[in-house]
């Protein structure tokens, strides 16, 4: 399973890759800094982790840092 989101004029884009057949599974989320990776037991808990990350991303994204002068 691959698919994106933008974060601000970033394009994220994650995938959902089953190690073994049946398990475990290993979510990507490629950024523009990096990569994150982890496994799973279950596709569905990679997929509830995705979402996870994204919510994150895209706060980040949305923070406002204060200008120091």
């Amino acid at each position: 399973m691959l698919n994106f989101f933008m974060a601000g004029p970033d394009m994220v884009r994650w995938e959902i890759t089953a190690v073994e057949r049946g398990g475990p599974f290993r979510l990507t989320v490629r950024h523009a800094h990096g990569a994150i990776v982890e496994y799973f037991s279950t596709a569905a808990a990679a997929i509830r982790r995705e979402q996870e990350l994204e919510e994150l991303l895209l706060k980040a994204r949305r923070a406002v840092v204060p200008c120091t002068p």
